[in-house]
């Protein structure tokens, strides 16, 4: 299995399309988790198990994703997986607000 984000209830086929990879479970288990664990963070594990996203919640959202990424930084030793994981990081913390230039869009990530 694997963690991503789609939009909540599309209206169109661009909408169904949309489609943003996070991790599979165990790459999200062995840093993300691990990286929320250490940073106490609220929404990121939550990612886990599934939540749909609003607009408002985007601030919030980028703010842990950009810990996270700063955590992977300090804490994978591994310089491949480092990049990859900065990569999609990097990847997602552009494209959630994309998605919410259309007010009305929810997203659902999990």
């Amino acid at each position: 299995m694997s963690i991503g984000i789609i939009i909540d209830e599309p209206r169109n086929e661009k909408e169904k399309l949309f489609f943003v990879p996070v991790a599979t479970e165990e790459v999200f288990s062995r840093y993300w988790l691990k990286a929320s664990n250490e940073l106490q963070l609220s929404w990121i594990p939550i990612f886990e198990t599934g939540i749909v996203i609003e607009k408002e919640d985007t601030p919030v959202i980028l703010k842990e994703l950009q810990l996270v990424k700063e955590w992977m930084r300090e804490h994978v030793r591994s310089v491949d997986t480092r990049i990859d994981l900065e990569k999609r990081l990097t990847y997602i913390i552009e494209s959630i607000p994309r998605a919410f230039e259309d007010e009305s869009i929810k997203l659902y990530v999990g």
